[in-house]
């Protein structure tokens, strides 16, 4: 069967995260609900695509994917599956946790890409911990790959706020498309493909907020994720097309955000 090539897959591991970075893209900073996935889950929602997907890169993430008590075993799970670069996003507060994890990671050559989202002085010593850690983990596991990046420095503007509730832009298709930081992101959830997470995780948003009442969403909602069960030629479709009117909810112009302390939860902004 031939096998469609993608920039990247994401997948998942856990929907809530225990920071709150105001207009994370992937909605985690409202505590969004939904069961953590199982390993069966997992693997009923591989099953369903990797004989038909060939992703450069597959990703692990959230949310926090660390709050899933069966991170080593979804490690092992997903190179079982992806022939693909291997990596696991994570804010690296729960890495201690996990001692077996440098050895998993080698194994699976599974790259750890540990995200910095801030600089308040608060957070900068907690994460301070977590570098001592990565540098450790550097010098005891020979051909362990894992990478510090600073996330907070491209944090953008996802949506804006009125009365305290997210509200969408207006904007032309292709300008949001063009300036997108999420485009090559197809998200894996509930056994379809997502074009973006804005898309794939605006239901949960929506039911955690009430946002049910707000017509200006409904784009939103009309969207159709890509099911297994699509042709070869629909599957194609979803993969070569660029912008879409869902788009138009995004901004169409990259806005800075510094985002207050992410340890801490604060007033919608």
């Amino acid at each position: 069967m031939h096998r469609y090539n993608l920039p990247a897959l994401e997948y998942h591991l856990a929907h809530g995260c225990n920071l709150s970075c105001q207009q994370c893209s992937h909605y985690s900073n409202h505590r969004l609900a939904g069961k953590i996935p199982t390993i069966e889950q997992a693997d009923a929602d591989y099953q369903k695509w990797s004989n038909r997907l060939k992703p450069t890169r597959f990703a692990l993430l959230g949310g926090e994917p660390l709050l899933n008590p069966a991170i080593l075993e979804h490690i092992k799970l997903a190179r079982q599956h992806w022939d693909s670069d291997l990596m696991l996003v994570s804010n690296g507060f729960f890495l201690h946790r996990f001692p077996e994890l440098p050895k998993v990671l080698v194994e699976t050559r599974c790259r750890l890409e540990v995200s910095q989202h801030g600089t308040h002085d608060e957070y900068v010593k907690r994460f301070r911990d977590v570098k001592h850690l990565v540098w450790r983990w550097r010098e005891q596991f020979p051909g362990i790959c894992i990478k510090i990046r600073q996330s907070h420095r491209g944090w953008m503007r996802q949506y804006m706020v009125a009365n305290g509730k997210p509200m969408p832009f207006s904007s032309r298709p292709d300008a949001a498309f063009k300036v997108c930081m999420q485009k090559t992101c197809t998200q894996l959830h509930e056994g379809r493909l997502w074009k973006c997470p804005a898309l794939a995780y605006f239901a949960k948003l929506e039911s955690k907020l009430r946002l049910h009442d707000l017509p200006q969403w409904q784009l939103f909602r009309d969207y159709q994720a890509c099911s297994h069960e699509a042709t070869d030629s629909e599957l194609q479709t979803f993969l070569e097309t660029k912008s879409i009117p869902q788009c138009g909810l995004c901004p169409s112009k990259r806005t800075a955000f510094s985002h207050p302390n992410p340890l801490q939860r604060s007033a919608l902004q």
